[in-house]
This record gives structure tokens, C-alpha cells and sequence, in this order.
């Protein structure tokens, strides 16, 4: 199977694409959940891929890649394990 494209994902989701890079509040937004749980998902290797420029302590996520790692927890079934 194919992985989706970013506007297949947007419409997935109901998503309106900012088309710029996303901070951690907005991550949290669209994820459903507190900014400190998107912080622990990174902490953990868990979460979406992030950026994080040389120098600086910020972190920026790409909205495609949020997405795909939402879609990519998809099921049909509660005893199915998540697509890798």
C-alpha cells in the first residue's frame, strides 16, 4: 500500500494545511492532547519527527509528518496492532 499524500491526509483528518512548519501548541491541537504530552512523545522517540535548527532550542514539526504519524496508528480492530 502506498503511503498517502499530504492532501489526502488533510482530508483524512478535516485538516486545513497552514503550509509552514508547526510548533508544539499547534502539534497538541491537532493531536487532541496537552503540549507536555507532544514534549514526552519527543522525549520518548515516539512522536512525529521534528526539527530542531543548530543553536537553538526550538522545535518545529512538518504538518505531513503529523499527520502521517496520526494516520499511521490506524485499526480496524482493538486486538489489531498498529501499522508500522
Amino acid at each position: 500500500m502506498t503511503e498517502p499524500t499530504f492532501e489526502q491526509l488533510c482530508e483524512l483528518f478535516n485538516y486545513e494545511p497552514k503550509r509552514r512548519p508547526l510548533d508544539s501548541r499547534e502539534v497538541a491541537g491537532i493531536l487532541g492532547v496537552h503540549p507536555n504530552t507532544v514534549d514526552q512523545y519527543r522525549f520518548r522517540g515516539e512522536g512525529p519527527r521534528f526539527f530542531s535548527p543548530p543553536g537553538t532550542r526550538r522545535v518545529w514539526y512538518a504538518e505531513r509528518d503529523v499527520l502521517a504519524w496520526l494516520a499511521s496508528g490506524a485499526k480496524r480492530s482493538t486486538s489489531e496492532q498498529a501499522a508500522a
